[in-house]
């Protein structure tokens, strides 16, 4: 380890419950080790990252290095200045459908006693999204719907539920029939319930997509996103990461998030009247 640094590194990860803080705060720390800094890692439950200047901490000053969903990579880089730097290497999750590459996908979940087989069979059912900002629960499931020529009435609703957690817990309730859940939450699922029933199954597999990024504050320490990607290469880090369902992490370009707008703009054109977009 370097000497530590008086200024401190500030992290924030916006994707927690879904995926546990435990693995943010394993990776913090060992970035922060590696770079000879001392840190701190806050967690932001209410929604998957930025999207409106005022929930957007790179731009305020609040933090310097955040795990945020795609679509608020798209949104914060997008504008004339942007706030966040990609960091050009994302986590690899352990998935055979992601082939070994910092991507990820969404199932689509129903109650394992469901008599749904298919996407189609979703029709005039309770849907769940998560929330405005996350690709995996809410993008994937619209443009979905757009690549098939419906609208939301094709669902019999489509209600805002918060968390991908939140989403799985409904589902088993029977209070929703189905939702569209990041398919890293979905594993860990089953072991964390005392009996181990998995009480949910999937119908159908949306992606892959680019995976949630790492971000720096544009502009705050020159050379801040490489030093950061230096550490996430470590193999002392995939070592630490692995009882997480991480292999590691992978390269990722701006390109691989620009390449999300057609997405989230379909998305965008479905959202319910009143809703707020993406």
């Amino acid at each position: 380890m370097a000497e530590t640094s008086a200024a401190p590194l500030h992290f924030t990860a916006w994707l927690s419950p879904g995926l546990p803080l435990e693995l943010f705060e394993v990776i913090a720390a060992h970035v922060a080790d590696g770079l000879g800094r001392r840190h701190e890692v806050t967690v932001e439950t209410k929604m998957s990252g930025p999207l409106a200047p005022e929930d957007d901490r790179f731009a305020n000053g609040t933090t310097g290095i955040g795990f945020i969903c795609p679509p608020s990579c798209l949104w914060l880089t997008g504008g004339p200045t942007p706030s966040v730097e990609l960091v050009p290497l994302g986590p690899v999750h352990d998935d055979e459908r992601n082939g070994g590459r910092p991507v990820y996908v969404s199932d689509v979940v129903v109650r394992a006693d469901a008599d749904v087989v298919s996407f189609a069979d979703l029709a005039g059912r309770r849907v769940g999204d998560n929330e405005r900002a996350s690709l995996s629960g809410f993008v994937s499931l619209l443009s979905r719907l757009d690549g098939e020529g419906h609208d939301v009435d094709f669902f019999g609703e489509l209600r805002q539920v918060g968390s991908h957690r939140r989403a799985l817990a409904l589902i088993e309730s029977g209070d929703i029939d189905a939702a569209a859940i990041d398919a890293n939450v979905l594993r860990a699922w089953p072991v964390e319930r005392p009996d181990g029933d998995p009480s949910v199954r999937s119908v159908d597999v949306l992606g892959p997509f680019p995976v949630q990024p790492v971000v720096v504050r544009a502009r705050a320490e020159p050379g801040l996103a490489a030093a950061v990607a230096a550490q996430l290469a470590r193999p002392e880090l995939a070592g630490a990461v692995a009882r997480f369902g991480l292999r590691g992490f992978g390269p990722v370009t701006d390109d691989d998030y620009t390449g999300l707008g057609p997405l989230v703009e379909r998305a965008n054109a479905l959202v319910p009247a009143g809703a707020e977009p993406v």
